[in-house]
C-alpha cells in the first residue's frame, strides 16, 4: 500500500502540452507544478524545417528532382517534446521531488515516452492511463485526474 503522506506526481500530457500536477493525500492537496506546451505544435511544416528540400542529380540524365523530407517535420517535433519532457521528469527523480509518478496520456505520447524513460523514472512510474485530458482547463482537470486514479476527495 502507498504511504498516503508520499508525494505523487501525475503527467497529463499529449503531443503538444503537458502538465504536471502534484496530488497529497493527507493533507488532500492538488497543485499545478507546471505546464509545457511544444512551441512547434503550432507551426505549419514549411515552418519546422529548412527553406528548400535538397536537391538530387542524376549521373546519366540531365534533369534533378528535389528530395522528399524522410519524416514528418511534425511528428520529429512531437517526439523532441515527449524526449524533453522525459528528461524534467528524470531531473525531477533525481531531486527527489516525488515518490511516485502516474501517467495519463494518449496512446502515441504514451508509447514515446516510455521510449524515452530512464531506468530511475520508470521506477517510479506507479500506472499508466491511455485518456487525452491534456486540453481540460485546470478546474475540470481535478475531478477527472482523482477519478481516473480512484482517489476519493
Amino acid at each position: 500500500m502507498l504511504n498516503p503522506r508520499s508525494k505523487h506526481w501525475v503527467l497529463v500530457a499529449d503531443s503538444g502540452q503537458a502538465r504536471i500536477l502534484e496530488l497529497k493525500r493527507k493533507p488532500y492537496q492538488f497543485k499545478q507544478v507546471t505546464e509545457l506546451v511544444s512551441e512547434a505544435q503550432q507551426l505549419a511544416n514549411r515552418d519546422l524545417v529548412s527553406d528548400t528540400s535538397g536537391r538530387s542529380f542524376h549521373v546519366q540524365g540531365p534533369g534533378s528532382h528535389s528530395k522528399k523530407p524522410r519524416s514528418d517535420p511534425h511528428d520529429h517535433a512531437e517526439d523532441q517534446f515527449t524526449r524533453s519532457l522525459a528528461q524534467k521528469l528524470d531531473k525531477a527523480v533525481n531531486m527527489g521531488r516525488f515518490d511516485h509518478l502516474a501517467v495519463i496520456a494518449d496512446p502515441k505520447t504514451l508509447g514515446r515516452l516510455r521510449r524515452h524513460m530512464s531506468k530511475s523514472l520508470a521506477g517510479r512510474l506507479t500506472e499508466e492511463f491511455t485518456l487525452d485530458l491534456a486540453r481540460l482547463p485546470l478546474n475540470e482537470l481535478e475531478p477527472r485526474v482523482c477519478s481516473v486514479l480512484g482517489w476519493k476527495v
